[in-house]
């Protein structure tokens, strides 16, 4: 015996998983491929409908004057932060100005002491240092340069990481070759 509608729901799901069984022939069958008379590739497209891709641009690097101006303030800048003695904990330069300016760098301090930090810069009138640790309570330290003489000054530093970094003073102008520059000494 059975119920009203019983019949009709074993009717309905047999119909159901026949048009699943149909639906998954069909969709094995649209993966199948026929060859034809030219081996089964796509047809040619005309070499005129074919757009090359443009070409990478490599964008030109400083002019020859800008170029010895870098060198001459390298050389300079040397100069000026060899007075720094001591054991070096970290060292950097960069660009002072231009579209690259600024430099970040990352070092470790072993010892808690007092390190001697020493910024110089050449070919613009002022940069500024910022020196960072995150054990310290407070906060990062700045340090204005006039690039009339290199800037000393003695920072405690704790046991682990610090960075230094240039900040950015004019990002938009053109390079002239200027540099900045910071080395940290330690005990």
């Amino acid at each position: 015996m059975s119920r009203r509608g019983g019949t009709r729901t074993i009717r309905t799901g047999a119909v159901l998983s026949g048009a699943v069984l149909l639906c998954l022939a069909a969709g094995s069958l649209a993966g199948c491929t026929y060859e034809d008379d030219d081996g089964g590739r796509p047809p040619a497209t005309p070499t005129s409908a074919v757009t090359p891709r443009p070409g990478r641009t490599i964008p030109a690097g400083p002019p020859p004057d800008v170029l010895a101006a870098q060198q001459r303030n390298e050389a300079a800048l040397e100069g000026l932060l060899a007075g720094a003695t001591g054991p070096v904990v970290l060292a950097d330069s960069g660009p002072a100005d231009g579209n690259g300016v600024g430099f970040q760098k990352a070092g470790r301090v072993r010892t808690a002491g007092d390190y001697q930090v020493t910024a110089a810069c050449v070919g613009v009138d002022a940069s500024q240092v910022i020196i960072f640790q995150d054990q310290t309570p407070t906060g990062p330290t700045s340090i204005v340069v006039d690039c009339t003489a290199p800037v000393s000054r003695t920072v405690s530093l704790l046991p682990g990481y610090i960075r230094v970094g240039l900040t950015r003073k004019n990002p938009t102008g053109p390079w002239t070759g200027a540099l900045a520059g910071i080395r940290i000494t330690g005990p």
